[in-house]
């Protein structure tokens, strides 16, 4: 998951949170702003009863034959009621609000209540003020509603927000990731241009992977130049060695026993060659010593590599099935190494493969690539040596022949070389099968 998203779904639950919590907590205090302004007026109301009834008695109010007295207004909604008590109140003359369901005729309706005890002429009453509250909890479903609705789009906009933000405030560590990390397969290749970005983090980020890049490709020259240099400075001393020996051997006078100890000293230094030859190959094209400037037709150097390892393919009866019909020319490529690329992986495919075996050559024309799968019924390899399949000098199977662990490095630098995607897909004793993806655009 991306940082940009993960950021977006954390602000969107803390905001989620703040909001749920206003949900639950803003009808409360509305509730209790609204049972304080209804307290308020019953308060009021209670007050002027209470004001006739001290300016003009109880026969200020029309009593009923029980004395006591009701009133509900048209609407039920409002009333006041005085009672007599029998016996001394409870709570002595304190004021106290409730919310009561009265049965009114026939209705059972919610109110706020105010109740008080006082006393007039020696007698105990208990004087009830009410207000209906059906409009009070008519207008908390409808602010409720209101207020969830506005704090669920309002927590819509803030994710979108959120997410337009994070994408905005991460572009720059985007840049550095897609310029300076993705596809960089050699320091040769990085972008050592800045990022623009005001973010201190960024900068750090930027500044200290140049700073390693910068090592990274001096030491990566100076590695390149050290095998090409020491690879060109032992071809000579080698090479007269071998003329020597050669002429030593040639010569009757040397025993005979000297002459079969030379032969295999002089086995030596042609395997000895043979690897400095190949590390000056790698060498060569990495430092792009190798021009690109070669058309070749794809179905004719598979075809022609073929050719080459037929006597190979007919010792070990391997049976060849050539799928390689797509007449695609590559351009701006170089032949020899296309040829080298081609005969080190159909030639790994009769090496390791079993006798009587069989290889698969096809390729499939896309878009923007073409890819050729070489396939083999060969002993395949694990997990842990394709990591390492491209390790220089890294062996995994002898296959009965000699070998010096340098062909898969010198492949990869060839694909490379030539922007070629190279992949393996290997299972022990079931085979392996290589892929390339050629660019068409070449």
């Amino acid at each position: 998951m991306k940082l940009q998203v993960k950021l977006a779904i954390y602000n969107a639950l803390s905001k989620a949170v703040v909001v749920l919590a206003i949900g639950l907590i803003l009808p409360i205090i509305v509730q209790t702003v609204v049972y304080n302004h209804i307290d308020k007026r019953l308060r009021a109301r209670a007050d002027k009863v209470m004001i006739l009834i001290q300016r003009g008695g109880l026969n200020e109010i029309k009593m009923e034959q029980d004395c006591s007295f009701e009133s509900f207004n048209i609407l039920k909604e409002e009333f006041v009621q005085i009672v007599p008590l029998l016996t001394n109140p409870v709570n002595g003359f304190s004021v106290n609000y409730t919310n009561e369901t009265l049965h009114i005729e026939s209705e059972l309706l919610n109110h706020r209540v105010l109740k008080q005890a006082f006393m007039f002429d020696n007698q105990f009453y208990e004087l009830t003020v009410g207000e209906g509250l059906s409009a009070v909890e008519q207008l908390n479903r409808t602010i409720n509603r209101f207020t969830l609705i506005v704090l669920i789009v309002v927590l819509i906009v803030f994710v979108f927000f959120d997410l337009y933000f994070a994408r905005l405030a991460l572009k720059p560590l985007n840049m550095i990731i897609s310029k300076k990390l993705i596809k960089i397969n050699s320091p040769t290749s990085y972008d050592f241009n800045t990022i623009p970005t005001n973010t201190s983090e960024f900068k750090l980020l930027n500044s200290s992977l140049d700073q390693l890049m910068h090592s990274l490709k001096q030491t990566f020259q100076n590695e390149r130049e050290f095998i090409g240099n020491v690879s060109h400075e032992l071809l000579t001393p080698l090479s007269i060695l071998q003329t020597r020996f050669d002429n030593i051997v040639a010569d009757e006078k040397t025993p005979e026993p000297i002459a079969e100890k030379l032969i295999e000293s002089q086995k030596s230094i042609i395997r000895l060659t043979k690897i400095i030859r190949a590390l000056l190959l790698i060498s060569k094209i990495e430092n792009k010593q190798y021009l690109r400037n070669d058309s070749l037709s794809l179905k004719d150097q598979v075809n022609e590599v073929l050719s080459e390892v037929e006597e190979r393919i007919e010792a070990k009866k391997i049976t060849i099935e050539n799928q390689c019909q797509i007449d695609l020319v590559l351009h701006k490529v170089n032949r020899s190494l296309i040829h080298n690329l081609f005969f080190n992986l159909i030639n790994n495919a009769i090496k390791y493969n079993k006798q009587e075996g069989s290889i698969i050559i096809k390729s499939v024309l896309e878009k923007d690539f073409v890819e050729l799968s070489i396939k083999d019924s060969g002993v395949g390899m694990n997990e842990e040596e394709l990591d390492k399949i491209f390790d220089r000098f890294k062996r995994f199977h002898s296959g009965g022949e000699e070998g010096y662990g340098l062909g898969m490095p010198i492949v990869k630098t060839i694909c490379d070389f030539h922007g070629i995607e190279i992949s393996f897909l290997s299972s022990p004793n079931h085979g392996t099968e290589v892929l390339l993806k050629i660019p068409v655009d070449q």
